[in-house]
């Protein structure tokens, strides 16, 4: 927890473009393509999502600015 918390803090004084993305419990299912995203979220009790949708949201943050220098969670 420690290295986690002083990699962050390394990414967090960058002056680089930067998304850390923090999926809940991952899953080898298929991409839904639905997915919620947001740097608060609440989640239920054993959230989850897809490995193919959380790739398909980091892709999507090579050309969306909504979380640039921000840590949102990702779940299904």
């Amino acid at each position: 927890m420690r290295d986690k918390e002083m990699q962050e803090r390394r990414i967090f004084a960058s002056s680089l473009d930067w998304v850390i993305v923090r999926p809940t419990m991952l899953t080898n299912g298929p991409a839904t393509g639905t997915y919620r995203v947001a740097t608060d979220l609440r989640v239920g009790l054993f959230p989850r999502i897809a490995r193919a949708d959380v790739a398909d949201f980091m892709l999507n943050q090579m050309t969306d600015n909504a979380y640039l220098r921000a840590a949102p969670g990702v779940c299904w």
